[in-house]
């Protein structure tokens, strides 16, 4: 099974924009886990409460819980689970160890979207997302060979600096 991650501001049209990833992978069921990514906050009394915070939760619409839900039913045989992380944190190296211990093998970034601020503490995924190694799915055109997948140029320099 993959996971494939995926930015959103919790509107339901990113979840049926998802739905072109599922070209990408007929013959194995798939996490998908939306994220949003937060900046940790300067006060103490905050980062102490991190763990209990509910407020993000109560930003997700029912609209997306419902368009989750119905996706999933829709696509039962593909689709294991659907998830939502928040990653709070600035830097690359807290990025991917959100992706390692979620297990993210894939991003996926629909082309129509765009990053909408949804809190004070909500910052853009983009550098997070392009430079983390991690491959990212590009949507598959009918005519297309049944994956492609797009590396990060990171994970290539890496690799021949093993050489």
């Amino acid at each position: 099974m993959k996971t494939v991650l995926i930015p959103t501001d919790f509107n339901e049209n990113s979840v049926y924009l998802s739905e072109n990833i599922l070209k990408n992978f007929k013959d194995e069921p798939i996490r998908i886990l939306f994220f949003h990514a937060y900046k940790l906050t300067d006060s103490i009394s905050d980062l102490l409460m991190l763990s209990r915070r509910s407020t993000e939760y109560g930003q997700i619409p029912e609209s997306f819980h419902r368009a989750c839900y119905d996706f999933k039913k829709t696509h039962q045989a593909q689709i294991d689970t659907i998830g939502v992380e928040y990653f709070y944190g600035s830097t690359m190296a807290a990025f991917r160890n959100f992706a390692e211990a979620n297990e993210v093998d894939f991003i996926y970034c629909p082309e129509t979207y765009s990053f909408r601020q949804i809190s004070k503490y909500s910052i853009n995924p983009d550098v997070f997302l392009n430079k983390s190694g991690i491959p990212i799915l590009q949507v598959i055109q009918e005519d297309e060979a049944p994956v492609k997948i797009k590396k990060a140029i990171v994970l290539e320099h890496e690799a021949a600096q093993l050489v």
